[in-house]
């Protein structure tokens, strides 16, 4: 489990998704794996998209104000990242021109124990 907001985790995953879903073709596919590693809780989008240079990567994307896709802001990618980096995670992307785009996203875990408050555990 992890302690956030919901909405602005929310808005953090919808960018990263649009952004995947963008890049794709009419073949493509975005995929998104949960889990965990360790004390970390562990958010992956993939997609076969059109990928980034290392270079883009390294020097613009996660650039306040500097947009790649017509008429957007040029925030969200560093938005994303810095809530990420607020709540003790890290974004990290990997991504190959023509290949596609992997967004791992790892966020501080807190073990659930005792159940949550209000319900049985056994009846769950």
């Amino acid at each position: 489990m992890i302690v956030t907001d919901e909405e602005r985790l929310g808005s953090v995953m919808a960018h990263v998704i649009d952004n995947a879903l963008d890049s794709i073709g009419d073949d493509g596919f975005v995929e998104i794996r949960l889990g965990t590693s360790g004390r970390e809780a562990v958010i992956e989008v993939s997609d076969n998209g059109s990928g980034m240079s290392p270079a883009f990567i390294r020097d613009e994307l996660f650039k306040p104000f500097r947009a790649s896709k017509g008429s957007r802001y040029g925030i969200g990618a560093f938005e994303s990242r810095e809530y990420v980096r607020e709540n003790g995670g890290r974004m990290d992307v990997q991504s190959k021109l023509g290949v596609g785009t992997v967004v791992t996203i790892r966020l501080p875990a807190v073990a659930v124990t005792g159940g949550v408050a209000g319900v049985d555990p056994a009846t769950v």
